[in-house]
């Protein structure tokens, strides 16, 4: 089997179809110790592309957003003890989402194999969620001839207090973005002329559209920006303002590489795209830059503008970004999205029960 950057997880498949089985001391000892990167934010914040500059680094293997705390594993109850079939059947799910996406296949044959062996060979004191996600990051990591594992999950932030109390040696880097471009890049992948596009079906279009309203992006994103700030002074936790990463790198690829105690490399700043997917047009830093920090201004409507300010005001001011239309315009410029809004959280619900449940929440968790 032909090992690819692109399916970066296949390096541990490529050593169990070749029989190179692991000795029990290779996975299992002292698992839960090993260096992790968690890269957090709200949507569409610039998480791939700050996992993006890290995985360039000869030391950290950057990660697809695997989503296994709050969806396979319940930081919670992290450290309950699981049977052997479980945690087998655990670490074939995270080397499938490595290997084909989020949404991509079931686990085959081989990831199965491969995660029943992970599994045989832990340390008894990691046979729980929080020790087999340590051996399956540091397993794929080693294969990769890495020392760091890097999960791009933004949601990790929701349980990113607790993340740090299990993971000795785990680092939280946040990105935040200012929220009135995150609801113009969320607002953007639903066009409907995006379908077919990087695989892009009629019906993930059609839900990335159902799922976007100014109030529920902008509170998701006050509730992940709250998150982070109480994290704020933590020695393992760094935020970083997405448009300081675009229009500063070098700095900001300098901060990171002393927080992980590793020296900065060169190839962390020569990305193809600054600006993620915002700023495909944009071949210079500078323009990156600008591109990044104005864009929302032919995106969004003054209602909605207005919605994101009213509702992240607070932090928006605490980040730097300014105000452009408090003060200026009263609820009824708001009107029109606000009307909306009954109609939103029934697509949201039709579509997608589960996920409306955690993003709904955040409206009324904000409202108290």
């Amino acid at each position: 089997m032909k090992i690819t950057d692109s399916a970066r997880g296949s390096a541990a498949i490529y050593r169990l179809d070749h029989g190179n089985q692991r000795t029990q001391d290779s996975v299992a000892e002292s698992a839960r110790a090993t260096p992790l990167v968690f890269v957090t934010g709200a949507m569409r914040s610039g998480t791939a592309t700050l996992a993006r500059m890290l995985g360039a680094h000869s030391a950290v293997m950057s990660f697809n957003p695997l989503h296994y705390f709050g969806a396979l594993c319940d930081p919670r109850t992290a450290e309950m003890p699981l049977e052997e079939h479980e945690l087998a059947e655990l670490a074939a799910l995270i080397l499938a989402r490595q290997n084909h996406g989020l949404w991509g296949q079931t686990p085959t044959a081989v990831e199965r194999a491969w995660g029943r062996q992970v599994a045989h060979y832990l340390d008894e004191a990691d046979c729980n969620g929080a020790g087999l996600y340590a051996a399956v990051m540091r397993r794929l990591g080693e294969d990769g001839g890495k020392t760091f594992a890097c999960d791009q999950t933004p949601r990790n932030i929701f349980h990113a207090e607790r993340l740090l109390e299990l993971y000795e040696n785990a680092h939280i880097f946040h990105v935040v973005r200012d929220p009135r471009a995150v609801l113009a890049s969320q607002k953007s992948r639903g066009r409907f002329n995006r379908i077919g596009s990087d695989g892009l079906t009629f019906r993930e279009v059609l839900r990335q559209r159902v799922h976007y309203h100014p109030l529920t992006m902008s509170k998701l994103w006050a509730k992940a920006t709250e998150s982070a700030m109480h994290l704020m002074g933590h020695p393992r936790f760094l935020a970083v303002r997405f448009e300081d990463l675009i229009a500063n790198p070098d700095a900001t690829a300098r901060r990171l590489c002393a927080t992980l105690g590793v020296n900065f490399e060169p190839g962390m700043i020569q990305m193809p795209r600054w600006a993620s997917t915002d700023a495909e047009y944009a071949s210079e830093r500078e323009d990156a830059a600008y591109t990044t920090a104005n864009r929302w201004r032919g995106h969004l409507s003054r209602s909605e503008a207005l919605i994101c300010e009213q509702v992240t005001h607070r932090m928006m001011q605490r980040f730097g970004y300014p105000l452009e239309y408090m003060g200026r315009a009263g609820k009824p410029a708001s009107l029109p999205s606000l009307i909306s809004y009954p109609m939103h959280v029934a697509g949201v619900i039709a579509m997608d029960p589960v996920r409306a449940l955690s993003e709904l929440g955040a409206g009324i968790a904000r409202k108290r």
